[in-house]
């Protein structure tokens, strides 16, 4: 029975995942990232990661419990900062990824704290030793994930592409007319 309720924990996960990718890979790489985006969005995830290094790096208990929903909820708030924006800049169809985003983000807390419980009271749960492991793997590997697409953002977006959006708006300005005093 616990393996099915570890499916359904890991489906927030993989949903936002999936919503994730499409969002970065499709829609942002089409509109390109405004400044405000370029340093938005690495703080929108390091809210997660703040959030999600709770249950990696302590044990459970009320007080990192309380310090977990706290900090889940700060970042549940904080992802919403650019909506009024958003509303001016984006697709429809981003909007609508945006909403995904949205539910599944605290519902990813909520799995978090489910594979914590399973790491450190698998009893609570009727977990047994190879459940705890696997739950352990979830919470290490989602710190990895998160912890290599923060990277991501803020390299790929302020150094590298950066720079190719620069380059590429400056290379489609029309040419300056030579206003030389032979020329008429």
């Amino acid at each position: 029975m616990i393996y099915q309720w570890i499916g359904v924990a890991l489906a927030p996960f993989l949903v936002q995942a999936l919503a994730l990718v499409v969002d970065e890979f499709h829609c942002h790489y089409k509109r390109s990232l405004p400044r405000w985006e370029r340093i938005g969005h690495p703080l929108d995830t390091l809210t997660v990661l703040v959030a999600m290094s709770l249950p990696v790096f302590s044990v459970f208990g009320e007080g990192t419990l309380l310090a977990f929903i706290i900090a889940g909820l700060v970042s549940c708030f904080f992802v919403t900062k650019d909506e009024w924006v958003h509303s001016r800049e984006c697709s429809g169809f981003e909007h609508w990824l945006h909403a995904v985003l949205f539910v599944c983000h605290p519902m990813t807390f909520v799995s978090a704290a489910f594979f914590w419980v399973l790491r450190d009271r698998p009893s609570l749960l009727s977990g047994r030793e190879e459940a705890a492991a696997l739950a352990s793997l979830v919470l290490n590997g989602q710190f990895v994930i998160l912890s290599g697409f923060l990277s991501y953002q803020v390299i790929y977006w302020n150094f590298f592409r950066r720079r190719v959006s620069v380059a590429n708006a400056e290379s489609s300005l029309p040419a300056k007319q030579s206003t030389s005093v032979g020329q008429q």
